[in-house]
């Protein structure tokens, strides 16, 4: 957009307008810490501008941290601006890929709670799991999960989750992680015997282990039927970039 038709546009806005698009000019120009992984495959210098300023531009009106919809959006407008084709999965209920970049099917998720760790990860809704109601035994639990979680890494190629971190009252910071699907793999090497009894809320859990010893702990969650997954190292992932941008202060109630 060049700076006349901006002008032009800005001429036909009412007051409340000109005061939001004000303050969207003031937040695109604040000063950010910014890092990003000489090394990734992902994020460049374009991708990491683009995405900066969607961040920037968010917070600008809103204290509320990305949620999964926002990254989506995001991050597929990030890759484009770098040149790369990227679309997102037509279905809002298609459980595997949220978006395609140069052919690469990848997974999105988001982590923004309060008790966020900065050592590890979790991934809160790995995937739905209405069949857990049907378990009873660990046995079940075992041969219902592996080969349905299996199944589902299949439906892409790559998983990265998007974290943000408060710092102090006016500062958020976002990290944008790749957890490896060769660990998630490691479900495979699962027994009957890694899973615990059913619990009250009618699920189980189970320590996923690699040749290093814990992966990361699987949770089938009976009482909202879903699986998470917790206590992934951050160590054993990589860190693609991060952003720490300004936000409006939280609202004390």
């Amino acid at each position: 957009m060049t700076l006349e038709r901006l002008l032009a546009q800005a001429q036909r806005l009412d007051g409340a307008q000109l005061e939001m698009l004000g303050e969207m000019a003031d937040a695109l120009q604040q000063p950010c810490d910014v890092r990003v992984d000489p090394f990734s495959d992902l994020v460049n210098g374009a991708f990491s501008d683009y995405f900066l300023n969607r961040l920037k531009i968010h917070h600008a009106t809103s204290e509320e941290k990305f949620k999964k919809a926002s990254f989506e959006y995001a991050f597929i407008a990030a890759a484009r601006y770098a040149g790369a084709s990227a679309s997102k999965t037509k279905s809002q209920t298609f459980q595997g890929a949220d978006a395609t970049v140069d052919g690469v099917r990848w997974s999105l998720k988001t982590e923004a709670s309060a008790k966020i760790s900065k050592t590890t990860i979790v991934v809160s809704k790995f995937s739905e799991a209405r069949w857990i109601r049907d378990c009873e035994t660990p046995g079940d639990f075992m041969r219902e999960c592996v080969p349905r979680f299996l199944s589902h890494l299949d439906e892409y190629d790559r998983i990265a989750t998007l974290r943000a971190f408060s710092v102090g009252r006016e500062l958020v910071r976002y990290e944008l992680i790749e957890i490896p699907k060769s660990l998630l793999l490691c479900v495979a090497n699962l027994t009957e015997w890694d899973f615990t009894p059913r619990t009250r809320n009618g699920g189980s859990s189970a320590l996923v282990r690699d040749s290093g010893g814990t992966a990361f702990r699987l949770v089938l969650d009976g009482s909202v039927e879903k699986v998470t997954l917790s206590r992934i190292p951050v160590q054993n992932c990589q860190s693609h970039a991060s952003w720490t941008v300004p936000t409006i202060p939280e609202t004390e109630e």
